[in-house]
């Protein structure tokens, strides 16, 4: 509420000088005392004057000749102020030393735990987490993450031991005959390849390619190839056909018999790579080096990660879509544990108090400046009447006790004066 004290004060100073003044004049009243008293408000009418133009001329201009260009005195000095403002908030109120100061003795752990003792912060809490998953989910189709999984995964599994746990699990795997299913399915595999057509292209023009090297090797070999050929004992494509069938019969064999001797020499190829792998020998660690680096940074790779974000995205989504999804009560359970565990170590609290101050301090030293920048940008957007009207609106009321003070202290010094001119006469 505007306070009026200032104007009632001023009043009373120039109703009493003039009323006083006029019963002296018609004789009304007559005396040392009542001209004394005439003086006293005659100086408190000046007083009063004197402070209500100081104070005017703070906020609006005083149309006086000369005087003028003293007044408004915040709308001129208003870039002053607003430096004067931005130092002192910058450098004073919220410097880092005073922040450092206020965060030392600030329990902030304890306060935030304090907050998310009711359910429904607890449950703001896990509302904010679900969004920021949600957030993050949805990003999981972006074409750049697969990427990025897979250079993670290459530096990860750079410096990862897996030759010794792997060399165990395959040695135990064939040794405990648990290998035999995958096997038998890659050996089926194989034999589907086999009857590819693209297989018996390969084969063929390999064929076609070690009949001309032996021909090159002398005349007699190339004699015996070529008459084999305009004979038709050596036909590439019969010979293709043959050998085909000749492996798609071994691989028949071996893979129904576990015990058939190709089978018992793979195992026996597989258990040597094993130990080797156990044992750190150089050559099947530098191969399966090379068979880990070349299968993550494989476009096929890249595309089955791409293939599970994608259908992982998906079944995050739902669960994300609501807070009683089983991902979100698991959620859920973790957080309370987690507070309650932060309620009784007073030591991880401690540790968390540490930590937060030293971030906030961290960002409060290197963002100092954009506080002062921030102080000047708000005063900035205010034009010259809205800032002088905000300093009014703040101060205006204290103000009004300057005109008081004004009024009330020429009174008595006109007072004291006129007391001291009539002792004197």
């Amino acid at each position: 509420m505007k306070s009026n004290v200032g104007i009632y004060s001023l009043l009373l100073a120039i109703a009493g000088f003039i009323s006083l003044e006029a019963s002296l004049h018609l004789g009304w009243v007559e005396g040392p005392f009542w001209r004394i008293l005439t003086t006293g408000f005659e100086a408190g009418t000046i007083g009063g004057l004197a402070d209500w133009f100081a104070v005017s001329a703070l906020f609006y201009e005083i149309p006086i000749p000369y005087v003028r260009k003293h007044t408004n005195i915040i709308v001129k000095n208003r870039e002053k102020l607003t430096e004067g403002i931005v130092e002192l908030v910058a450098t004073k109120w919220l410097s880092p030393e005073v922040l450092r100061e206020r965060l030392a003795n600030v329990q902030i752990a304890t306060s935030l735990l304090k907050s998310l003792e009711t359910k429904e912060n607890v449950g703001k809490l896990l509302d904010f987490i679900r969004l920021v998953l949600l957030r993050f989910a949805g990003e999981m189709d972006h074409p750049r993450l697969p990427v990025i999984i897979q250079k993670f995964l290459k530096d990860r599994l750079h410096h990862v031991d897996i030759a010794g746990p792997l060399g165990r699990w395959l040695r135990e795997t064939i040794s405990e005959k648990r290998h035999q299913g995958l096997m038998s399915m890659a050996l089926h595999q194989f034999s589907l390849s086999i009857q590819e057509p693209e297989t018996r292209t390969l084969v063929l023009d390999k064929l076609k390619e070690a009949l001309n090297a032996y021909a090159k090797k002398d005349w007699v070999k190339r004699s015996a190839v070529w008459l084999g050929k305009q004979t038709g004992g050596i036909d590439p494509d019969l010979l293709t056909d043959r050998i085909l069938d000749l492996a798609l019969v071994l691989v028949a064999e071996t893979k129904d018999d576990p015990d058939h001797p190709l089978r018992q020499k793979m195992d026996q190829y597989l258990l040597e790579f094993a130990t080797n792998l156990e044992t750190g020998e150089a050559r099947s660690l530098a191969y399966l080096h090379s068979l880990k680096q070349n299968w993550i940074l494989n476009d096929k790779t890249r595309g089955i990660i791409s293939e599970l974000l994608g259908q992982w995205k998906d079944s995050i989504a739902v669960q994300l879509s609501g807070i009683h999804s089983p991902l979100m009560q698991f959620i859920q359970n973790q957080v309370i544990r987690f507070l309650e565990e932060l309620r009784e170590d007073e030591e991880s609290r401690a540790k968390l108090d540490q930590w937060i101050r030293a971030s906030v301090s961290q960002l409060v030293h290197q963002y100092h400046p954009e506080l002062g920048n921030m102080v000047r940008s708000s005063l900035g957007k205010l034009d010259d009447k809205g800032i002088m009207l905000q300093i009014k609106d703040k101060v205006g009321n204290d103000l009004q006790y300057i005109r008081l003070n004004g009024a009330v202290v020429g009174g008595l010094v006109g007072l004291l004066i006129a007391t001291l001119r009539w002792l004197l006469l």
